[in-house]
């Protein structure tokens, strides 16, 4: 009996290291291979779990990383073509990134349970139990209560606090540019523009020399501080994307209990 008891439990064991794994291939495919079809059954399996309900991850302004690069190459001929180019050659890549950080800080909230009673106590403040049954969210967006805020606040200021957070994050930056980003970012010389300047200095309308081409190209020292730039980047932003979800999942877990 005793033989058989551990064998069954290695099974058990066996298959939720396979199941895990499945996960794993699923993620890895959706960001290192932009498998559409991947996320899909990743999540079909996160809603059978009940860990995912809402998906509504508000994405990185184009603006704020553009204008990071441009402060980075504020020295550099043919900035704005740069970042331009850099900018829309990652941004695809860099959203991917942010949805699958959003599903795990969304998860994370949502079998948050201790949080979910204290965010449930202060909501009872505010909120009748009538309203709650009927109401499509809680407290996910443009909050007003500052009690509630005090309480977000809180909580975020404990996930930047947790170390397992912090070095889930990091880790997953960190494996991101190596598997994928950082390669991209080094071949950022094919993709860049030539762009023609006018030479001021020639007085001949006619001259072939008129026009001069900048000098965009990027030396591996450029290429290397800007893949260090924007993994800095990526990890400010991803910790916001993580905070920011898992406030949701949080919010989502409270309205579960009254559907």
């Amino acid at each position: 009996m005793e033989a058989i008891s551990r064998n069954n439990k290695d099974n058990k064991n066996s298959d939720r290291f396979s199941f895990s794994d499945i996960k794993k291939f699923l993620i890895e495919k959706f960001l290192y291979d932009n498998d559409t079809e991947s996320l899909n059954i990743l999540l079909n399996i996160y809603e059978f779990e009940g860990k995912i309900d809402n998906i509504n991850p508000a994405y990185l302004s184009l603006k704020h990383l553009k204008k990071d690069i441009i402060k980075f190459l504020e020295k550099k001929e043919g900035k704005e073509l740069i970042s331009y180019n850099l900018s829309n050659l990652i941004y695809p890549d860099i959203n991917r990134f942010e949805l699958y950080l959003y599903l795990e800080g969304y998860r994370a909230g949502a079998k948050s349970i201790k949080a979910a009673n204290i965010l449930e106590k202060v909501s009872f403040k505010y909120i009748g139990i009538e309203e709650l049954y009927v109401r499509q969210e809680l407290f996910n967006y443009d909050i007003k209560n500052n009690e509630v805020l005090k309480l977000k606040q809180n909580i975020i200021n404990n996930l930047r606090r947790d170390n397992n957070v912090r070095s889930f994050i990091y880790d997953s930056v960190f494996k991101f540019n190596i598997k994928f980003l950082k390669r991209k970012i080094f071949k950022l010389n094919d993709y860049l523009d030539k762009q023609l300047i006018l030479n001021f200095d020639i007085k001949d309308e006619n001259s072939d020399k008129k026009f001069m081409e900048m000098n965009s190209h990027l030396s591996r020292k450029d290429l290397a501080g800007l893949n260090k730039k924007i993994v800095k980047f990526l990890y400010r932003d991803g910790m916001r994307v993580f905070e920011n979800a898992f406030w949701n999942g949080l919010n989502d877990n409270v309205m579960k209990r009254y559907k």
